[in-house]
């Protein structure tokens, strides 16, 4: 029968079959069919000489010859129905990111138990066994991107930063052309932007829910970090650099005290320490002033490491590194004043004294005669370009406006503005400042205005601000209390005269180092204050009578007082060196895929002059050739006295930034590329996020003890499909059968009547 059909595709013992057409007519062509046949049937034999009876036979053959021909042409086939259950799919996102290490929830025996253990539960869990005999699960892991993941054996969460949207899309793209059931997700929600809305409405135009399992702990947990560092990147040998660490406490305040600690990296030795209290926490947030100094020159790495008492939940974000380089040279000082005061007569022998200055002292008020002091003595005033550039710090004393001329005030504000050199004004009651209003160096002034005396004797106060400057530090210790001795209590702090310098009459951006305090507890007033101006720093204080400090106990105090204020001043001018190009990298250690800024600094204006405004080439590679990445190459811009160009550095490690050209010589720098850790720096969670990604879908919350209801909660989605198998019957040995022998019988009955 298979032979005689031609049947080939059709399975053998296959029940169901059905009769059908390839070319399938309509009824009424039938009808009209049958009516032709008939007709042309009896048409062809009506008038044939022989019996009815033959003439009938033959006419019924002719007919049926011709149906069968039409029926023929139409297609006869055999079909046979065979249905097709394609299952939906499940797309599982487990998160891989760094984040999944943090141990912020306990187990039943009360031992820490990380994110990542719970995620690895959650996979090992049976429901996923039963889910996968009536569904196909993909299951991808991810941070900044997808991938596929062994539930068995997943990757290491070790991605450094998390995005959602990328996963879900990339989740969505798997699915397409199957019926997709769900999505799930099982994260701690932490990323750094929040879903795209063009996502959420992917998934609602595909009815496509999501559901969530959060991990990690819902509520806060205290985590104590290091997120910012600030120092100056040069200095001088002998200076006690302040390194400000800000200390971050994720989920609230401490529960007791914090100690940071600055640790020389190379020796492990622990430089300075401080504690603070959960009472100095502002927010989430406080910062911790330490100070060291390097005993010789060179390049000097210290690390910033935080302690806390139980608060300590990620151990990744405890330290920060940061490099400074110590300059070996004496720390050049021009201290002009007005006429032989009591501050001056204390603080010209002061200068002298200090091995790690050289300085040149010129008393305006002296005679012709008189040998100016310091141990770089003057015979007058400095006067060209170069003999100020030999100075790293300028002291303005009660000097009148009009002696100096005007080409040296110009040289004075710009080597403060462009080199960086520090200007300290001590006030008196003849000339500083008045005397100063209406000449140039009028806007190197902090103040406004010619403030008034104080009519009473006032004790000075620091404030916070002197503290991260590194100055007025008087006691013992780098964080001593101010003196009891000279405080408003004490017995020799009081000074007799002093400016009274109201807030309104600060100009922008200035800084209160110290108030004035009174007995009569009247509201007290800046008396001492710090302003940045260009690439230096202008103190002013309002007092000349620290030398009063001395009664009874010496210089201590004193020498303390302006030693400090010297040094932080001089710090700006040794920032540039002696060549006359600095190359530079803004920040000094810039983070993978951040833009970053290069400069070429003109440190000499003759040389700046001769290089010309033609834009720097400037080639930055990796140290470590071992890897993919090649290097790139910045094009700087002269913009002023620098060239300047943006870099984004395309992966962490040590990289040689280099100018190479005729104008600048050869200009090299390291730079450490760093990779940010957003993923350790902030433990919290964000199961609000996950939970609105839930509700905005149609999905549902589960905790990862409910993972049972997710086989109840998935939606079906299976297709059933019909896939049809045709075997053709008009070219089958039996429909070549029938028309020869309807043929055949027609010729032997038209030869039994005879017939041609």
């Amino acid at each position: 029968m298979r032979w005689l059909f031609g049947i080939e595709s059709i399975p053998h013992g296959s029940t169901g079959l059905e009769f059908a057409w390839q070319y399938p007519l309509a009824d009424w062509v039938w009808l009209l069919t049958w009516v032709a046949a008939v007709a042309i049937g009896w048409w062809s034999y009506r008038r044939v000489i022989g019996t009815p009876r033959s003439r009938v036979t033959l006419a019924a053959i002719r007919a049926a010859l011709i149906l069968l021909l039409v029926s023929l042409a139409a297609g006869p086939l055999l079909r046979l129905g065979v249905f097709e259950s394609e299952p939906d799919w499940v797309a599982v996102l487990v998160d891989r990111s760094r984040s999944m290490s943090i141990e912020d929830k306990r187990d039943e025996a009360g031992r820490p138990l990380a994110r990542e253990s719970v995620a690895q539960r959650v996979m090992r869990d049976d429901v996923w066994s039963r889910i996968d005999t009536t569904r196909e699960i993909v299951w991808l892991g991810f941070h900044a991107s997808a991938f596929d993941l062994d539930p068995n054996a997943p990757a290491s969460a070790d991605g450094w930063t998390t995005d959602l949207s990328l996963p879900i899309e990339s989740a969505l793209r798997r699915l397409v052309g199957r019926p997709a059931s769900a999505i799930v997700v099982i994260s701690d929600g932490k990323t750094p932007r929040p879903i795209d809305r063009e996502v959420i409405h992917a998934l609602q135009a595909r009815a496509l829910p999501v559901f969530v399992v959060p991990v990690g702990s819902a509520e806060p947990v205290t985590d104590l970090s290091i997120t910012e560092l600030e120092a100056a990147p040069r200095a001088f040998v002998r200076d006690h650099v302040p390194v400000v660490a800000r200390v971050e406490c994720a989920g609230g305040v401490p529960s007791g005290p914090v100690e940071v600690e600055l640790v020389d990296v190379e020796s492990g030795r622990i430089i300075d320490t401080v504690t603070m209290t959960p009472a100095e926490f502002t927010g989430d947030h406080a910062d911790a002033v330490l100070t060291g100094a390097s005993p010789g020159a060179g390049s000097t790495k210290w690390m910033v490491r935080v302690r806390g008492r139980g608060d300590d939940l990620v151990r990744g974000n405890d330290e920060r590194s940061i490099e400074i380089e110590f300059v070996d040279r004496p720390l050049r000082v021009l201290y002009i004043e007005g006429y032989p005061r009591w501050e001056y007569r204390y603080l010209k022998n002061l200068l002298i004294r200090e091995e790690s200055l050289e300085s040149s002292v010129m008393l305006l008020s002296a005679d012709r005669d008189f040998a100016q002091e310091g141990n770089a003595p003057l015979e007058r005033l400095p006067q060209s370009t170069d003999e100020f550039e030999d100075y790293d710090l300028f002291i303005i004393g009660d000097v009148p406006g009009s002696s100096l001329s005007q080409t040296q005030i110009e040289h004075i504000a710009s080597a403060v503005n462009e080199r960086g050199a520090g200007l300290l004004w001590i006030v008196g009651e003849r000339s500083t400042p008045g005397s100063w209003r209406g000449t140039d160096l009028e806007s190197l002034l902090p103040i406004r205005g010619i403030p008034e005396r104080v009519d009473e004797m006032v004790f000075l106060e620091p404030t916070a601000a002197a503290l991260r400057g590194g100055v007025l530090q008087l006691g013992e210790g780098a964080r001593d209390e101010w003196p009891v001795s000279l405080g408003r209590d004490g017995d020799r702090g009081g000074l007799e005269w002093a400016l009274h310098i109201d807030q309104d009459s600060l100009k922008p951006a200035t800084e209160v180092l110290a108030r004035a305090q009174t007995r009569s507890g009247v509201d007290p007033t800046a008396l001492v204050v710090s302003m940045r101006y260009g690439a230096g720093v202008i103190v002013l204080v309002g007092t000349d009578e620290t030398w009063r400090w001395r009664h009874g106990i010496g210089e201590t105090y004193q020498e303390r007082f302006w030693i400090q204020f010297i040094r932080y001043l001089a710090r700006g001018s040794v920032q540039r060196d002696d060549r006359p190009f600095r190359l530079v990298a803004e920040p000094r250690r810039p983070e993978a895929g951040a833009p970053a800024l290069i400069r070429v600094e003109v440190q000499d204006a003759k040389a700046g002059g001769v290089a010309g405004d033609a834009p720097l080439e400037a080639r930055a590679e990796p140290l470590d050739s071992s890897g993919t990445v090649s290097g790139q190459s910045i094009q700087l811009v002269r913009s002023g006295a620098q060239w300047v160009g943006a870099w984004t550095p395309e992966s962490p490690g040590a990289w040689r930034i280099h100018v190479d050209s005729s104008r600048t010589g050869i200009l090299e720098q390291v730079v450490e590329v760093t990779r940010s850790d957003a993923e350790l720096l902030d433990p919290k969670t964000d199961h609000a996020q996950l939970a609105d990604l839930a509700t905005r879908t149609g999905g549902a919350v589960l905790a990862p003890t409910e993972l049972n209801r997710l086989e109840t909660l998935l939606p079906r989605r299976a297709l059933t499909k019909e896939q049809a198998i045709i075997d053709p019957i008009w070219n089958s040995p039996a429909a070549l059968i029938a028309v020869l022998t309807l043929f055949l019988a027609e010729w032997i009955g038209r030869r039994r009547l005879r017939l041609a």
